[in-house]
């Protein structure tokens, strides 16, 4: 249905721009001072919107393909839809535009500055033959191709490349090619003989490059500059080939310990980001030997250990994502960066959003036997969620081509909307789980640090997407790379890692400073004076009093068990397990003694009223089980 759809919107597009043509437009004239073409032997460097070219193309050639399958095609209508492809809205765009179908004997090659129209049965000069050849090179291919780089004198002199693609079977068959021009190309051997002579510059430690010019007896001329990690004293900037001939041969040095700092400050800046990268890499590796380390401390074991693991190891997954915008080949840059910026923040942030929904769940189930979801259930959703995430990725694997330029990323723009849409949209499923469980009450104020976690990345992405739509092209920046893997790995480290770590800290901190003090300290005045024993059983009574009161508030506190009615009392016939209990042994040893239930009702009494007067030595630690006292007992 698609492709139904395109190919109606391609034909409608050929019609429209038919009508709007003149309709006896006279070929140009050939050029008056042609000049022989220099073909390269290296291909030049791919658009940054390649699959954009590629695109425009293969629509163009099938737009022909419908007019000749209709019987519509001829020279004039042709030409108009060369017209309307030359003003495709590419960057760059387009600077000619060529069709043909060889069963008709028809071509066209249309070039926009200045506006010229070339048929091919009437100008079929030399200058021209690589415009025609690129034509034809798709004519048996099932793919776009892309032709080797020349020089040509149509139009004002200059380097030119194209993009071919033949579409239709049989006699309906016809190709389309779209030109554009390069302003510079790396130097080569087959241009020496333009540039009189091989250039004057280190072909190892300089980058070359060949410009074209106006000069009819030098029609091209070059400039070096030292390539990354080399460094000269004239600076980094580009020298031309006419300063080179008077000052001499361009060497420059690699960047170590003797280079001047201002000049390799480029390569000073780009170690130092690296070495962020990495430092953050070996942060996430440190706190997951702790996490294991720790993994039965209660801070640790009540947020899942294993869930933290699998945060650490998304964290360092986006740490290596900026980590790999230092890889020289840009094809395996841009593939390595997306799929480790989108694995790691699919393992991290959607482990956030799992935990959230663990507490939603745990505060939703209101039950006598709560339904938690385990570890085990929690690791199949996340690996689930990684599993898509690869699928996804291997379709961008697939369909993405990359610029070969070191300059350049990812080409297309679409991939990169698509992925900030969908992680904005996990972000926001989970900030709505946290605000539905708002209410809950939650150990170490979980819920709203894996909250504020989300709404960083959340900000962060939206802003790294407003500068994409800018013009920005963060992605090809490593510094914009290396400050966004710090906010979105450090945003999860921080809220959620740090404060179970600081609890643990601070709770082991708590518990040797007890330990130092010893349990003498404070008895006596100022400390100063040995207690005595009787000092000694009543701070312990008083602090084991205060312990089973606390024990008893918590355990009433949320009890589903109590209702919330009537001050959460229950009727008088019905047993509850909190309820005051005296010594069951001396009741059961009442019973078999023959006494009657009154001697034994008041043998109870006494037992607990003798519990009362007991030191803690003596009831706490006896298998009677520990002895509830009143608020009475507390006053020394």
């Amino acid at each position: 249905m698609g492709a139904r759809w395109a190919r109606c919107v391609a034909l409608s597009l050929a019609w429209v721009a038919c009508a709007a043509a003149p309709a006896g437009s006279p070929p140009a004239p050939p050029l008056a001072t042609p000049c022989d073409p220099l073909l390269l032997k290296r291909p030049p460097p791919l658009p940054p919107n390649v699959r954009e070219y590629e695109a425009a193309v293969a629509q163009t050639a099938r737009a022909l393909s419908e007019l000749v399958d209709q019987g519509a095609a001829d020279e004039v209508r042709a030409a108009a839809l060369a017209r309307a492809a030359a003003r495709a809205p590419l960057q760059p765009p387009p600077a000619a535009v060529a069709l043909g179908a060889p069963q008709l004997h028809l071509g066209v090659l249309y070039i926009s500055d200045p506006p010229t129209l070339i048929v091919f049965q009437q100008n079929n000069s030399a200058t021209l033959q690589q415009f025609w050849r690129t034509l034809a090179s798709a004519w048996n291919a099932s793919v776009v191709l892309w032709s080797n780089a020349w020089y040509s004198c149509e139009g004002s002199p200059g380097w030119w490349g194209g993009t071919a693609a033949a579409r239709g079977a049989g006699p309906v068959r016809a190709a389309a090619a779209i030109f554009r021009r390069i302003p510079a190309l790396p130097c080569e051997e087959t241009m020496y003989e333009w540039l009189g002579g091989p250039p004057m510059c280190d072909p190892i430690t300089t980058d070359c490059e060949a410009l074209p010019t106006e000069n009819e007896e030098n029609r091209l001329e070059y400039r070096c500059k030292c390539s990354s990690g080399h460094w000269h004293a004239g600076g980094d900037a580009w020298v031309r080939g006419g300063r080179l001939a008077q000052g001499g041969r361009l060497n420059c040095t690699p960047c170590g310990l003797g280079s001047q700092p201002a000049a390799c400050l480029a390569d000073a800046y780009r170690a130092s980001l690296l070495a962020a990268n990495l430092a953050g890499i070996l942060l996430c590796i440190v706190i997951g030997f702790i996490i294991f380390k720790k993994r039965k401390c209660k801070a640790v074991a009540m947020g899942m250990w294993t869930v933290l693991e699998v945060v650490l190891l998304g964290a360092m997954l986006m740490y290596g994502s900026a980590a790999s915008q230092y890889i020289s080949v840009a094809r395996w840059r841009c593939v390595a960066g997306a799929w480790l910026r989108e694995l790691g923040f699919v393992a991290c942030y959607g482990s956030v959003v799992l935990r959230l929904w663990v507490l939603l769940a745990e505060f939703r189930t209101r039950k006598a036997h709560r339904w938690t979801p385990r570890d085990a259930e929690v690791l199949r959703i996340v690996a689930a969620m990684v599993l898509g995430a690869g699928c996804y990725l291997s379709a961008f694997t697939a369909t993405t081509a990359c610029d070969e330029d070191a300059s350049a990323g990812c080409a297309r723009a679409a991939w990169h909307h698509v992925t900030a849409a969908a992680e904005l949209l996990l972000l926001a499923a989970g900030l709505r789980i946290a605000h539905a469980a708002r209410n809950a009450n939650v150990p170490f104020q979980e819920r709203g640090w894996l909250a504020a976690a989300l709404w960083a990345e959340g900000l962060c992405g939206a802003a790294w997407r407003a500068a994409a739509l800018a013009g920005a092209a963060p992605e090809r920046s490593a510094l914009a790379a290396a400050a966004r893997a710090h906010l979105s790995s450090g945003a999860a480290l921080a809220c959620v890692l740090a404060p179970r770590l600081w609890h643990g800290y601070r709770t082991r901190s708590l518990a040797q400073e007890v330990s130092r003090r010893g349990p003498a300290e404070g008895f006596g005045a100022e400390g100063e004076e040995e207690p005595t024993s009787e000092e000694v059983r009543a701070e312990l009574k008083r602090l084991y009093v205060q312990l089973e009161i606390l024990r008893n508030q918590t355990l009433r506190r949320d009890n589903p068990h109590i209702s919330k009615r009537r001050g959460g009392r229950k009727p008088p016939h019905r047993r509850f397990s909190l309820q005051k209990k005296g010594s069951r042994e001396k009741a059961l040893q009442a019973r078999r003694g023959g006494k009657n239930k009154a001697s034994s009702q008041s043998v109870v009494e006494a037992s607990e009223a003798g519990d009362a007067s007991r030191t803690p030595e003596d009831s706490v630690c006896s298998v009677e089980g520990p002895s509830h006292y009143t608020e009475g007992d507390t006053q020394a």
